[in-house]
């Protein structure tokens, strides 16, 4: 038995399960104001970026997608209401449970297919924290339970698992959870998430560009043609038609038989799909930036600066040096406010990197 699976065995025995904090009346109120807004973009960390190579269909990668986004709630990113999804903290685990439509398509009414889901027991996540490397499983103990007229899709995380959700340390990606769910293939999430902040045109060795979408080793895959023909062209195709942007390839030919060696993937706005204004504006604002994603992610966390105020100081910060010498810089500023208990944080940046930078 693993020790995930003896930690819920224990929990449950013990009567250790309890639900999480019920919220008040006014934090009912602000979740359901702003579930009438326009939704913000969500953040996938890299660590579950790299593990979505090795799922096996949508319903894992959805099941995926809206624990990371019940797990990000606390962080109002995602401005719509999520208390259907039930999550119950213990010591070592947390249980989670989801109406089992989430994870079909608008379209799709077989429950059956919510069973495919449940191979994600099976994938297990690296995760480094703290000096100590975890090889967890990502879920455990998986059921799909049907109470009345619903039926509801209940299991079990780690708790390093659900701190690896919450944890941009390494980097992230911004992307919206509703063109995440609507996509039916696990290529096009991951090549969504890959290119939704991709500042330009990136140049992938047709083996790494395999190994993030989990087809490396696959014969069926081998040969250059099958790839793109199976793969790419297909997620291309799916993202044209419900994504925000998509994005536009050239390949490169080396040797005599001319194999396809390299890959340049471009991200192109997509004007066609019709989805919130802040969705696509927020994006482009993201796509623009130069600077590290630790960077990004330390003046949103620490001095709340929107993607367009990033974007009018990114020239004083690059010219601070490297990613740690910006941090650091930053970093030194941010404690100035502190002690000074300055009522303007961001102001205070902007004019001391511009005293900074003379």
């Amino acid at each position: 038995m693993t020790e995930i699976q003896q930690s819920i065995k224990a929990a449950i025995s013990e009567g250790k399960l309890h639900a999480a904090e019920p919220q008040t009346d006014a934090a009912h109120q602000g979740e359901k104001k702003g579930s009438e807004q326009k939704p913000k973009l969500s953040l996938v960390p890299y660590t579950i970026v790299r593990c979505l190579a090795s799922l096996d269909n949508i319903f894992e990668t959805r099941l995926l997608g809206w624990t990371l986004a019940k797990a990000q709630s606390v962080l109002k990113l995602y401005n719509k209401d999520l208390s259907h999804i039930n999550v119950e903290h213990a010591l070592n685990v947390t249980r989670v449970t989801i109406p089992a439509r989430l994870l079909l398509a608008e379209d799709d009414k077989n429950y059956g297919n919510v069973k495919k889901s449940f191979t994600l027991a099976t994938k297990k996540i690296e995760y480094e924290r703290e000096n100590r490397l975890y090889h967890l499983n990502i879920i455990a103990f998986p059921e799909l339970i049907k109470d009345g007229r619903k039926s509801l899709v209940v299991f079990y995380i780690h708790n390093e698992l659900w701190h690896a959700l919450l944890d941009f340390s390494k980097g992230y990606r911004m992307f919206s959870l509703e063109t995440y769910m609507k996509l039916q293939s696990t290529y096009s999430v991951i090549l969504y998430l890959l290119i939704s902040q991709q500042s330009g045109p990136r140049n992938y060795s047709i083996e790494a560009l395999k190994q993030l979408l989990g087809c490396d080793g696959q014969k069926a895959y081998s040969r250059g043609f099958n790839f793109f023909n199976r793969v790419i062209e297909p997620a291309r195709a799916e993202l044209i038609e419900k994504a925000p942007w998509y994005f536009e390839y050239s390949a490169t030919k080396m040797g005599r038989t001319h194999k396809i060696c390299e890959c340049i993937i471009t991200p192109v706005l997509n004007k066609k799909v019709a989805l919130g204004d802040n969705v696509v504006s927020n994006t482009a604002d993201a796509l623009r930036l130069r600077l590290d994603d630790a960077v990004r992610h330390y003046l949103t966390e620490h001095f709340k600066m929107s993607a367009r105020e990033q974007e009018t100081i990114e020239p004083l910060i690059l010219r601070l040096g490297n990613t740690a010498e910006q941090l650091a810089m930053i970093g030194s500023i941010r404690q100035r406010t502190l002690t000074g208990r300055v009522k303007n944080p961001a102001g205070y940046l902007v004019r001391s990197l511009q005293a900074l930078v003379k």
